[in-house]
């Protein structure tokens, strides 16, 4: 992924695209190549700020910015004179929770009791393994972290809660309380 984009990147910086043409292809063409896949690939947060970084510096480049230019201006929406970027972080986010939240409230009944039963085990994996990991107090969190990379259900939860967001169910809030496991796995 970070080649085909560093090229796509290189490829517009190059381009005589106007700078307001730049911001149209990325939010329309190269955000969303990459983003077709967010929903089911763990992707680390080092490799989302390095994505973020190089669409920054083409936006900021085609803009005839200074590279000290605040990430935020070029992120801030154009109602509050920004240029109004998309984010790497903010699109994986949102991937991540919509695929979460569809197949939990899927026609089918088989796939949302799946769903949920898949949830709930990974969840409960993960605090077990978070458990032992505070009670021992030996490494790092990063057997935790590897098993979050294998846990779809759970790294899409994780998405919802780092987003300040909530899952709720009939009124009752879902898995509120294992928010402690996004401590454990953010250290």
């Amino acid at each position: 992924m970070d080649e085909s984009l560093k090229q796509k990147l290189d490829a517009l910086e190059g381009s005589y695209a106007s700078p307001q043409q730049t911001l149209n292809i990325i939010r329309t063409a190269i955000i969303p190549s990459l983003a077709y896949a967010f929903a089911l690939t763990p992707c680390s947060y080092p490799d989302l700020d390095k994505w973020d970084a190089m669409i920054g510096r083409v936006i900021k480049s085609k803009h005839n910015l200074w590279r000290s230019t605040l990430t935020a201006m070029i992120r801030e929406n154009v109602l509050s004179f920004g240029l109004g970027a998309p984010s790497i972080y903010v699109e994986y986010h949102r991937r991540s929770a919509v695929a979460l939240v569809t197949s939990l409230e899927d026609p089918s009944e088989r796939h949302q009791s799946v769903t949920m039963h898949l949830l709930i085990h990974q969840v409960a994996q993960l605090k077990a393994l978070a458990t032992t990991f505070l009670s021992t107090r030996r490494g790092t969190s990063l057997p935790i972290k590897r098993q979050l990379n294998l846990y779809m259900r759970a790294r899409q939860l994780a998405c919802i809660h780092a987003s300040k967001l909530q899952l709720a169910l009939k009124g009752n809030s879902m898995f509120f309380d294992d928010l402690k496991l996004r401590e454990v796995t953010s250290a």
